[in-house]
């Protein structure tokens, strides 16, 4: 039996024993998760499915539907049945490869009891259900304008958008998220007054509150919104012992709000605190993908709060695109040397795959880069695999990663370009991202830049003119 199969025995076991006893599709995340963006009214059961609207009118009367959309009943139904709901691909691509992979919907299934996830199974999939784990975002504010990232996420992005115009000469599916500046996720203002969804979800949280046993808050960044600590005084006000709270923050803050993060932590009206932030590479790379990052200060801030907050773990989410793949094993030896300082958990690590926009995938690489960096991390893994501080997840992780490097062509079902198309777009992208940044693509290894240098940008492609505010398409 092969490394992987042996690391993920146990995993893969639960999986035919609890999940595919109620269907082979079956992930108790459709039920029992989900992510709720307050600002705008949009939900999907996980970070994987594209986010779809929530009823405005529906949450006046029944403020659960904030999580129990009609969409995702259907798609609860299609679990049930056994069927695949597309939405889901990157699941089903994950198991496809074979190999024993585990996929996000057995991760996403393991931490609820086994009790709760047949009670769901057994119920209809069209009754309303509370959930136990839950992440909201307030709204987009955010310090930050990370390169995958965009407009509808961080305010920083949005202003970058408003002050140089659209990305130009793009030819791919990602090209749309960097047209516009998500002035439609703030329809109801920079501090969401008179917003419904954020009304709704204080109404619903008394009830919520009952039975949920993780709130995950995230952003844009949590810690500079201002809903954030208005719901913090509700979190004072109210007691909750069977709650965990959890906060993602990109811990690029001002020191007084680190603080504040901190004693947030100490508060004894809540049961647990557990902190997400997010990283993947180290150094002037890390800086380059997160702009506004600082990956020390990153690094000295994750350490304050692990040694000073009342923390039950710290999980760092490494979203996986091209570019952090040339340090990424940097990276996991400094989260090693932090998990040996303090404990395991504090810091894990999380790995995000990922497939939009689809130009910034890894699987955008050319066969010989990709190859290099694939046998850099399998290099370090064969060293580390035995490593106790790595534990058997995050093990599976990483040789999920190596193995989606491997064999996956597509990030997912609706790429349609070819890959001269995605890699196109990839230096058409960076390389404006330079100019509007100040950045130099040149911090990462001479094997990415010469490839660069081979691609030849298309100056025919419709340009949309760039106006300080507006968007025009000339090609509309």
């Amino acid at each position: 039996m092969g490394v992987q199969n042996t690391m993920s025995k146990e995993l893969f076991d639960w999986r035919k024993k609890v999940l595919d006893s109620v269907s082979p599709s079956f992930c108790a995340a459709k039920w029992l998760n989900a992510t709720i963006h307050l600002g705008h009214g949009m939900t999907h059961s996980c970070h994987l499915p594209i986010p779809h609207p929530i009823d405005k009118e529906e949450i006046k009367t029944n403020p659960s539907a904030l999580h129990n959309t009609a969409h995702k009943k259907k798609q609860r139904e299609r679990m049930i049945k056994g069927e695949r709901p597309p939405e889901c691909e990157y699941c089903w691509k994950i198991e496809d490869i074979g190999r024993d992979n585990i996929s996000d919907r057995v991760y996403k299934s393991q931490i609820y009891k086994e009790k709760d996830i047949i009670a769901i199974a057994e119920n209809d999939p069209y009754e309303d259900v509370i959930p136990k784990t839950l992440e909201i975002s307030f709204d987009r504010t955010c310090n930050l304008a990370c390169s995958y990232c965009n407009s509808s996420y961080s305010t920083t992005w949005a202003q970058d958008i408003k002050k140089n115009g659209p990305y130009q000469q793009m030819k791919s599916d990602g090209a749309g998220a960097y047209h516009h500046d998500g002035e439609w996720t703030e329809p109801y203002g920079k501090f969401n007054e008179g917003n419904p969804y954020v009304e709704a979800f204080f109404k619903w949280w008394p009830q919520l509150s009952s039975e949920l046993e993780e709130l995950r808050i995230t952003g844009g960044e949590a810690l500079v919104s201002h809903q954030f600590w208005n719901f913090a005084k509700v979190v004072k006000q109210n007691h909750a012992p069977n709650l965990r709270i959890a906060i993602n923050s990109n811990l690029m803050v001002k020191d007084d709000l680190i603080q504040d993060l901190v004693d947030f932590t100490k508060l004894d009206n809540y049961k647990e605190f557990d902190l997400f932030t997010s990283c993947e590479a180290t150094g002037l790379q890390a800086d380059y993908i997160r702009d506004g990052l600082e990956y020390n200060t990153w690094k000295d801030n994750l350490e304050y709060v692990i040694s000073n907050g009342r923390l039950r773990c710290a999980t760092i989410m490494m979203t996986i695109t091209s570019l952090s793949l040339f340090s990424i094993t940097e990276f996991l030896d400094d989260m090693a040397e932090l998990k040996a300082k303090y404990a395991p958990h504090k810091p894990a690590v999380d790995l995000n795959i990922l497939r939009w926009p689809s130009f910034m995938s890894p699987l955008a690489l050319p066969d010989h880069i990709k190859d290099h960096c694939r046998e850099q991390l399998e290099n370090w893994f064969e060293k580390n695999k035995n490593n106790p501080l790595f534990n058997s997840g995050e093990k599976a992780q990483i040789q999920r990663l190596i193995d989606y490097i491997e064999v996956v062509d597509k990030p997912h079902r609706r790429t349609t370009e070819d890959k001269d198309k995605l890699q196109h777009d990839f230096k058409s992208f960076y390389a404006q991202y330079d100019k509007r940044r100040g950045k130099d693509i040149g911090v990462f290894p001479k094997i990415l830049t010469d490839w660069l240098n081979t691609i030849g940008l298309d100056d025919t492609i419709p340009l949309i003119e760039m106006h300080e505010g507006s968007i025009t398409h000339y090609d509309d």
